[in-house]
Parts: C-alpha cells; structure tokens; sequence
C-alpha cells in the first residue's frame, strides 16, 4: 500500500471503525496489516483494542470445533496402561460418552496401546504399544499394522530406539504419514553369545550407529529414510508437538538450553523451518530464575498454533501466546495469562472453544473456560491419568 493510499484509508475510514475491524482479524493479517500503516502496528500496545481482540478471538469459533469430539485415553493413576480406555466424549461439555472398543491386532488377551499423538487425521487415530504401531479408524473399525522399516530387520549388532515427532497428512499426496528418529546403541557382548554371534565375528565398520530420520507413507505403507538434519523435540511426549494443516510441529530448544524454538516439517514437500519462541513467562516473578525451568504445552488454540507455559514450580499460573506467522519470531502474541489455579495436577491440553483442560490433585478431569473465567468438572470422574485427542 502505497503513502497516498494509505492517507485515503485514514481519512475515510474512523477509527473505531477501523479498530473493530482489525480486531476481528486473524493474527497473522493483523500483523501485516500493521506493515501497511504504522499506527496498525502499535495496536497490540493499546489495552482497549487488546481487550476487544482477546474477545473476539475466544467467542469466533474455528470452523474445526464444529462437530468435534473429543477423544478420552484413561487409565488408573496407580496402575499399569493394560487397564486403560478409550472413550469418544461430544457435547457442548463433553457430556455424552461412549466407550470405545479397540482393536486387538496381535490377539493378544489383553491389548493396549498408548496414543503416538493427539492427533485424528481423516479419522484414524495411530496407536503405539512398544515398536509397534496401528493405524485405527474407530468409526469403520478398520485397522493397519505398520510394517517394521528396513533398518530394524539389519543383523542384529545395535539395538534402537524411536522418537516420534509428527503423525499428520500429506495433502499434495493424499497420503498419511508418520516422521521418528532412530537412535542406536551397541549391543553388549552378553546379548551377541545369546543370539549366537561373537564379538569379533562384528566389524566396527560394518554398520552405521548414527541417528536417522524415517518417514512412513500409508500410501505406500513403507517407511524410508529421511535426509535431513532437524532439531529433536525434547522428549518423546506428544503435548510437545501437534500437527496442523500439513506440518508436524515440535518443541526444541538450543544446545545450552537457552533458547526455545518451534521446529515446523511441511509433509508435503519435507523441508522444516524453525521459529524462535520469546520467553513470555516474566523473569522476576521467580527468585533466581532458570531459563529451561519453562515448560511448554503445545496446542491448537481456535485454529492457531500455541504455547501453554509456566514455570517449573509453579503450577497456578498459566501464560498462552499465539503464533501470527511460521518463521518469524515478532508473530508472537501473549494474549492470556491465566491463574492462579489451586488444586491442580496436571496440565491436559486445549479444548475445542478456547477451552483449557487439567486434571486436579483428585485426578478428575476440569476445564477452564476463558469466555467466563471459571474452572467447572467435566462427567469423567477419575481418579485417572488422562490423554486427549480432538
């Protein structure tokens, strides 16, 4: 927008007008739009607009909350996930439940499976117990056992371990896919003599021990070898990463543990990039602060991309920040901080209308509404330790 148009927007269009237009816009335009006219950018310092975006951005739903349901993994707190259970919950609050019967691919007496993500694509959901994994829709009952990769049917001199970072959908290739990292380690000397293979029967040359990315493809229900070097998500739990429209994202952060970023692959073309998270927890709320005591929730946040953070030992307060745009840092935005809480475990995830889900010290599954700032119990009584999926 050229100095000239920009005078023409100014002089026919009022303030208020324009401000209430503005606020109703997604984040990611808004910051553009700031670009455009300099007053636009200083919006976020001014409360009263900030007061009418927050607004805004909890009472327009995303058209994804429409028809969702939210989908319950639980188990006894004090016992293994063998006695787990999957329900479907929907309802303005998840007031209808159904019990869900999961598959028993391994005719096994007793099956169990812990969510790889929390994610439902095209309505599968992936299942994991171990190194294996299941493709399962529970509305048709179909399933697919995932075939084991190539690397794991080498000879037997390393052993391994996967770190799965994304389950999500391929949209160019209409295809389901799911992204790990393979790490290796050698196998010790006992291990070799049990399978029959001595030590020196094992040339140190004769395999790689150097961490891999593998991708699987439904389409062609295989898995290759990805050439990539990508920043690894923290741990292997999966509120620490989400898909959303064609890009697994994840939670990592620098070598010297003084940096948080987002690390973004795109399914479709498999390139990533990576967008720095500010810290937005303030630093003199804790005596002798340290930066990797802030833990982070990643969420989908009415159709945005969001961080849930607080503070290793403070499990009250709650700040959410929102992100405008992949790739740059300044789209950011704090929007809530939410808190203090009292009696809370734990936690769970977003719900599907700007919701906040936890589990409180009695293992009961609550949730917060931020329209009306009040914390009500939902029809799941625990005691139970939760998963969610939407």
């Amino acid at each position: 927008m050229s100095r000239s148009e920009s005078e023409k927007v100014r002089n026919h269009i009022p303030n208020h007008l324009a401000f209430s237009v503005l606020s109703k816009l997604p984040l990611k335009s808004l910051k553009r739009f700031g670009c455009a006219y300099k007053p636009w950018s200083l919006l976020f310092e001014d409360p009263h607009f900030m007061n009418n975006f927050r607004t805004n951005f909890i009472s327009i739903p995303h058209p994804y909350s429409n028809d969702t349901s939210l989908l319950l993994y639980q188990f006894p707190r004090w016992m293994s996930h063998d006695d787990f259970s999957l329900y479907s919950l929907s309802g303005e609050r998840y007031e209808n439940r159904v019990k869900l019967d999961v598959p028993n691919p391994f005719q096994e007496e007793k099956p169990y499976f812990d969510f790889l993500d929390s994610n439902v694509i095209n309505g599968v959901i992936c299942l994991k117990r171990g190194k294996r994994l299941v493709l399962w829709n529970p509305t048709t009952h179909e399933f697919n056992v995932i075939p084991q990769s190539p690397i794991e049917s080498m000879p037997p001199y390393r052993l391994i371990d996967f770190y799965y970072h994304g389950f999500g959908f391929d949209h160019v290739r209409e295809d389901i896919k799911i992204i790990r990292r393979a790490l290796f380690s050698r196998i010790d000397g006992y291990v070799l003599r049990h399978l029959g293979v001595q030590r020196k029967d094992v040339s140190r040359n004769e395999i790689s021990y150097e961490p891999l990315w593998e991708i699987y493809s439904q389409r062609y229900n295989s898995w290759r070898i990805l050439d990539v070097n990508m920043p690894v998500c923290l741990t292997d739990c999966s509120n620490q990463r989400l898909y959303m429209d064609g890009i697994c994202h994840w939670w990592s952060e620098s070598e010297n543990y003084d940096e948080h970023f987002l690390v973004s692959f795109n399914l479709s073309n498999e390139l990533f990039l990576t967008t720095i998270i500010p810290l937005d927890i303030p630093s003199d709320m804790y005596p002798n602060f340290i930066y990797s005591f802030v833990n982070r929730h990643l969420v989908v946040f009415n159709g945005s991309i969001a961080t849930i953070s607080w503070y290793l030992s403070d499990k009250t307060t709650y700040h959410i920040s929102i992100l405008g745009e992949i790739g740059v840092k300044e789209s950011w935005t704090k929007l809530f901080v939410v808190g203090p809480f009292f009696y809370i475990d734990r936690l769970i995830g977003a719900g599907k209308n700007c919701d906040i889900l936890f589990q409180n010290i009695y293992g009961q599954l609550v949730c917060f509404d931020l329209s009306t700032q009040k914390i009500e119990e939902l029809c799941v009584k625990g005691p139970f330790y939760y998963y969610v999926a939407f």
